[in-house]
């Protein structure tokens, strides 16, 4: 029976590392992009979103001023949501009524608001300059916005 076992076990690791460098059958391909095969791929988002449009490198430029001033934009914005979170928390811990609590919710509330204006005013200023052909690629970019200036960098992983 022991021996059976240790049988199985190496005829299924052998057939793992048939399947080599595929990926377990991916076909060099990751997350619907085209990625060569032994590669890493894209390092940070503007690598990414390059690949994805197939940007030039003056779109890709472009795509950096634009997103760099929209991160200066967000900053302030993303560490006043990051304080009416704390607050939200500390009314709710701390017994406050109803009615400062729904304040709080509805603070934080605006201020989403305001990073979701700030994230699509990004995305619709670079998608418009883009060939149509890339414009059709563009949703892609558009699912990656929710959040993308929330850090202290919106090109690091």
């Amino acid at each position: 029976m022991l021996r059976r076992m240790v049988l199985i076990g190496l005829l299924g690791s052998a057939l793992a590392l048939a399947q080599g460098g595929r990926g377990g059958g991916g076909g060099g391909s990751r997350g619907g992009m085209d990625v060569p095969a032994g590669s890493f791929g894209p390092v940070n988002k503007t690598d990414r979103i390059t690949d994805i449009l197939k940007l030039s490198k003056d779109q890709k430029k472009e795509l950096k001023k634009i997103f760099d001033e929209a991160q200066k934009e967000a900053t302030p914005v993303s560490a006043e949501i990051a304080k009416a979170r704390v607050a939200i928390g500390e009314a709710i811990a701390g017994g406050k009524s109803q009615d400062e609590i729904s304040k709080a919710v509805n603070e934080e509330a605006a201020l989403e608001s305001t990073m979701t204006t700030i994230e699509l005013k990004a995305f619709s200023r670079f998608a418009l300059g883009l060939e149509a052909d890339q414009q059709q690629r563009a949703g892609y970019l558009f699912q990656m916005m929710r959040g993308m200036f929330s850090g202290k960098n919106w090109n690091s992983e």
